[in-house]
């Protein structure tokens, strides 16, 4: 039996790790292109940020929404309904004409698309022998960076090339294509582990938030993520105006310095062997603001492309740190659910900084959305050691009462 499970695992592996990487990666589609949209539309380009930001915003609902689905129903029916949804959206994506219906289209794409993710985490946690399972979400976690990375790059240089219609409709083709693997590489096993109901499930991660110590550190995700996807977009607007002029080509290939973030999580798993997780987390934090600063100080590309090195390199470091701070402070029946609200609260908060950085940045230019960056950073250090003082006084109080002279 743990033969064939261990032969079993390995294609089903790759192949997860493929989905997420195409199916992440179709939420951040329309990162790098905001200007074509806008042409497309004859909207006003900062108009066109709405796009990613509903993308965005629906996926991370979602993702909590599939989250207890995936512990009832069958991986290989959520993952096939994300991925001909997000198909079929991408296609529809390309002839409509009104922009309103354009961002209706778009929200749908963050909808399906975060079942196959949110599917294939669960999957690959229950067909990964215990001593392998690490090396396999971290795969799992790479791949979503990749598709990142992957999708907001490719898009941008064909969209120059072509179009951005003739881009969406390739990407369809690659997500078309890797589902033809799915009925050979996943199997139909019932998923139906826990015998709480469905809503039982939803109702106990909402009491989650009733833990002051889980909301500081959903907080803290959500600041982060505010200033990394805010500015990331934001990005786009800046290095296409004055005095830079770059095409979408050049932000494609500069996009790459986001490969820093599996450096990132890898980085974080070494270093958690000698450094805690709470000094960890601190540092992490300080460099993010540090990047912040050289992105928003800098005048000359090369120290801004450092600057988004380190940007990418420190958030996603922070990534395992907080989920594995939160995972230590709960139950382990609610570690699923603790996962799906960090998650949420990280690309909530995501969406709505992309939308907001976007007013600032109507209102007070550039330097506006820095300032409030490294303000929000800095209100995120404090949060982070609040929260570390939560546990501490929980630790202690925990020690007193189990402590018997």
């Amino acid at each position: 039996m743990s033969i064939q499970k261990s032969e079993y695992i390995k294609p089903s592996l790759i192949l997860s790790a493929l989905l997420i990487m195409l199916l992440v990666g179709s939420v951040y589609i329309s990162q790098l292109i905001f200007q074509e949209i806008s042409q497309s539309f004859d909207i006003d380009i900062l108009d066109a940020r709405s796009v990613f930001s509903l993308s965005c915003f629906f996926y991370a609902i979602s993702f909590f929404i599939y989250g207890p689905l995936s512990d009832k129903v069958s991986t290989k029916l959520l993952v096939l309904v994300g991925c001909i949804g997000t198909v079929v959206c991408l296609a529809i994506s390309v002839v409509v004409t009104s922009f309103n219906m354009y961002l209706l289209i778009m929200s749908l794409i963050g909808f399906f698309a975060s079942s196959v993710p949110a599917a294939l985490f669960a999957y690959t946690a229950k067909n990964t022998a215990n001593e392998k399972l690490s090396q396999a979400m971290g795969i799992m976690i790479s791949s979503s960076i990749i598709g990142i990375i992957f999708s907001r790059s490719v898009v941008a240089m064909m969209t120059d090339i072509c179009s951005w219609q003739v881009a969406f409709i390739s990407y369809a083709c690659l997500i078309i294509g890797t589902c033809l693997f799915v009925p050979f590489g996943i199997t139909s096993k019932p998923n139906n582990t826990s015998n709480m109901s469905i809503t039982g499930t939803y109702l106990s991660a909402a009491k989650l938030l009733l833990n002051k110590t889980v909301v500081i550190f959903l907080m803290v995700g959500f600041l982060l993520f505010f200033v990394y996807l805010g500015l990331s977009s934001l990005l786009t607007f800046y290095l296409k105006g004055t005095p830079f002029y770059l095409s979408s080509t050049v932000l494609g290939w500069l996009n790459f310095a986001g490969m820093s973030a599996i450096i990132g999580t890898i980085f974080t798993g070494k270093l958690s062997q000698t450094v805690s997780e709470r000094k960890l987390l601190i540092i992490s934090l300080l460099c993010v603001s540090a990047s912040v600063i050289i992105i928003g100080c800098s005048s000359t590309l090369v120290f801004i492309v450092l600057g988004i090195f380190g940007l990418f390199l420190f958030v996603f470091a922070i990534q395992p740190i907080i989920i594995a701070i939160l995972n230590k402070i709960m139950p382990i029946n609610s570690r699923g659910a603790i996962s799906s609200l960090y998650l949420l609260s990280c690309l909530a908060g995501g969406s709505i900084g992309t939308y907001l950085l976007g007013i600032v940045y109507e209102t007070t230019n550039w330097s506006g959305v820095i300032l409030t960056c490294i303000i929000l950073t800095i209100i995120n250090i404090t949060l982070a050691l609040i929260g570390i003082g939560f546990i501490k006084n929980s630790n202690q109080t925990a020690f007193k009462t189990n402590y018997k002279p």
